[in-house]
């Protein structure tokens, strides 16, 4: 099989130009309300006879099969040094393999998202996270010198539905991030809310979707392979307190919807305060505090 960082490579090619033609749909569009009244952006965006949002969709899809076809050989890699990578089939014990794996996740989810609400501008901050994810993870800081062995802590399927269910829950909360970045954007521009209500529902359900796999996979299976691996489901560890902490962000977010209506734009900063609070605790945390969750 092709080394995966073969298949990670031509992934961060493909998301940049992604990436770049879902700009050029954004920037060249005539009308920005088209979208948001649920109107498809094939019938506009084009320079120079350009459906530029077509193709970025597109190619946001050939480059996510690519991105799995590298998950894949990554664990055909680690499993040739660790059975245990084989048995449960998912590289995510370390910051390499969780950012590639994620950087596949994330497009994943907001295709899933983008057949509900076609509003491809979003796609600009979902690509650009993906291709931005695996850079960082390219990095020497960041990418494994060799395949080194799962150690016998980590061997555990609860840390594996903790960890994918964790990623699938963040993965939704950067489509909803996106999206959140678009609403405010247009209605800074003077937009009224009704051409943009569209856009808003985007980033709600996107966050609706994440809220319970992030929830769940931290609080309820963290908690299960903290007891498995630690002696107790709850240790107060940095990365413990943080993740739950941008969970309440979000409950709080959903209350405040609920309470003063999805047309605040107050309502739209606390979910990007959700957002940041979110990768704080992911990865900032890892950087800045010791804890039972360092060698993440």
């Amino acid at each position: 099989m092709m080394d995966s960082t073969a298949f990670f490579f031509a992934s961060t090619v493909g998301y940049f130009a992604a990436f770049l033609c879902y700009l050029f749909h954004t920037v060249f569009k005539s009308a920005p309300e088209r979208e948001t009244l649920g109107i498809t952006a094939a019938s506009g965006a084009r320079a120079g006879g350009v459906g530029w949002a077509p193709w970025g969709t597109r190619l946001t899809w050939l480059t996510m099969l690519v991105a799995f076809a590298g998950v894949v050989a990554r664990t055909v890699e680690l499993g040739n040094a660790s059975n245990w990578v084989m048995r449960v089939f998912l590289p995510v014990t370390t910051t390499y393999e969780t950012l590639t794996f994620f950087a596949w996740l994330i497009p994943l989810a907001y295709l899933i998202v983008e057949r509900m609400y076609p509003i491809r501008s979003v796609g600009v901050f979902v690509t650009g996270a993906a291709f931005t994810l695996l850079a960082i993870a390219a990095s020497p800081a960041i990418a494994p010198s060799k395949i080194a062995p799962v150690v016998p802590s980590l061997q555990s399927y609860w840390l594996v539905i903790h960890v994918l269910s964790m990623i699938v829950g963040i993965a939704f909360f950067t489509v909803g991030f996106g999206a959140t970045a678009v609403y405010l954007w247009r209605r800074y521009r003077g937009i009224p809310f009704e051409d943009v209500r569209r856009v808003e529902e985007m980033a709600y359900k996107a966050i609706a979707l994440g809220f319970p796999f992030y929830g769940i996979g931290g609080l309820v299976f963290g908690g299960i392979w903290a007891k498995e691996a630690w002696g107790a489901y709850w240790e107060w560890d940095p990365k413990e307190t943080a993740m739950l902490a941008a969970w309440l962000v979000y409950a709080v977010y959903l209350h405040m919807r609920v309470r003063y209506g999805p047309a605040s734009k107050a309502v739209g900063w606390w979910a990007v305060g959700g957002f940041l609070a979110v990768m704080y605790a992911w990865i900032g945390i890892n950087y800045f505090v010791g804890g039972l969750h360092s060698f993440t």
